[in-house]
């Protein structure tokens, strides 16, 4: 029997669902981040927090010490390399279970990373359970709210298509199952809702639910990528979205199973009860300032969650490389920028897209994944910015009060409504002031690179 547990990816969509089964249950919970301090009080409370980071080996040791199981989830900023890495350890040390979230169609799909990592998982001597899971109800909240909030409809390019959305609360119920009780050991299940649904039948139980009209206006794929576009959007995430809603187009995500309703033991939630239970969420009541806000907002400035899916980065990174490096890069190169920089540990090469904007002669790029640590201390870079090959000296600022200065200057410059990519998100439409910036950017950091060639300034 498990008795100790080892959580990774604690404070994201599904995470943070597996500490809370995992809470009800006889068993010793590790909560593994990146930053204990950043830890809320109800996440600390249900376990023992400890720093743990892939790209950091040095975390894993204490991380795993006296741990029977292991729930893992692949972040989307962390490569394939340090989670087959990772999950070696785990084999090294004895962890006798894990539990890896995968996605519906991993085994078939060669293309995703999900499908060498469970590869990997399945060659060593580890019992393991894969739980391939369809579409988050979730992203309806954290990809489509404001469409939902200010619009009053449901604006994606998924035609008739119908998708067999399940609830993140579901499948971290699920892990907690497999994780504590017997019977799962070298197992996959595939985890869905009980009911396929197109956008449209999604939007009348918005509109039933929220007592408003709630539309599905079934743009085209070049009207809803006019609107991303408007929103600054990245042509690169755009192109992503638009790949994954055609899927939904063609009946490629329709496909319901029952291992969801077999492992709860009751029905999956439906999507009714997720919009119940997250209705004031997609509520939006008038300020007397004029700005909106939803019943639950706790801040007027939040970090936002990912806008897509975690396996969407695996198509984005490699489709916007190939565009910079194309003679179609100023379709976005005006924004995004490719950044190279050598681990501080590996000494490998990585190549990452980045978003920019430039202050004072820098370029500036403002992140919440860890590579930045890479940089520390001032660290040369190689960019491909515009068409051309540069090089720059990159310098991070983690400090709330100087990254809340950055914001600030950026929004003065461009707006509350490109907040967004700075991985914020603003409840209105006023400018925040410096004290909500600086109080909702911890964990974010930003990057000043001077450029360092004799070429010329970009533009």
């Amino acid at each position: 029997m498990t008795e100790s547990v080892f959580v990774t990816g604690a404070t994201g969509t599904v995470g943070r669902y597996v500490v809370a089964g995992l809470s009800d249950r006889d068993v010793a919970i590790k909560i593994g981040v990146r930053d204990p301090g950043t830890v809320s009080n109800k996440l600390a409370d249900a376990g023992t927090v400890v720093e743990f980071d892939f790209t950091k080996p040095e975390t894993w040791g204490r991380a795993l010490t006296d741990v029977d199981g292991v729930f893992l989830v692949r972040p989307p900023v962390v490569s394939e390399s340090d989670v087959k890495s990772f999950v070696d350890a785990m084999d090294r040390v004895g962890v006798s279970h894990v539990v890896y979230l995968s996605v519906l169609g991993a085994e078939k799909n060669v293309l995703v990373p999900h499908h060498r990592i469970e590869k990997r998982i399945m060659a060593t001597k580890m019992d393991y359970t894969l739980l391939r899971a369809s579409f988050f109800m979730q992203n309806l909240l954290e990809v489509h709210r404001r469409d939902i909030v200010e619009y009053g409809e449901i604006f994606v390019p998924a035609g008739n298509g119908k998708t067999s959305f399940v609830d993140a609360r579901d499948l971290g119920e699920v892990a907690a199952i497999v994780l504590t009780e017997p019977g799962h050991a070298n197992r996959a299940y595939d985890l869905t809702g009980a009911k396929a649904l197109d956008y449209r039948e999604v939007a009348t139980i918005f509109s039933d639910v929220l007592n408003r009209p709630i539309t599905y206006p079934q743009p085209s794929l070049v009207t809803f990528a006019t609107r991303m576009r408007r929103r600054e959007k990245p042509l690169g995430f755009i192109a992503l979205m638009s790949g994954i809603y055609t899927t939904a187009r063609l009946g490629l995500t329709a496909r319901v199973t029952e291992d969801s309703q077999l492992l709860l033991g009751r029905p999956p939630r439906t999507m009714q009860t997720f919009v119940e239970d997250y209705a004031d969420e997609f509520r939006s009541d008038p300020q007397p300032n004029g700005t909106t806000t939803t019943a639950t907002d706790s801040q007027y400035v939040e970090v936002r969650e990912p806008p897509v899916p975690e396996v969407a980065y695996n198509v984005i990174n490699p489709v916007m490389s190939l565009l910079l490096r194309s003679p179609l890069h100023s379709l976005v190169s005006d924004s995004v920028m490719l950044l190279t920089f050598t681990g501080s540990k590996t000494g490998k090469e990585y190549t990452t897209p980045v978003g920019y904007w430039i202050k004072d002669d820098h370029l500036i790029v403002t992140t919440q994944s860890p590579w930045w640590r890479n940089l520390k201390g001032g660290q040369p870079v190689s960019l491909h910015i515009q068409g051309q090959h540069r090089d720059g000296l990159a310098t991070p600022h983690p400090a709330p009060e100087t990254v809340a200065q950055y914001m600030k200057e950026f929004i003065n410059r461009y707006g509350t409504n490109a907040a967004r990519r700075l991985g914020i998100r603003v409840h209105g439409d006023r400018e925040p002031t410096f004290e909500e910036l600086e109080a909702a950017v911890e964990g974010t950091v930003v990057i000043a690179i001077e450029l360092i060639d004799d070429k010329t300034t970009v533009q």
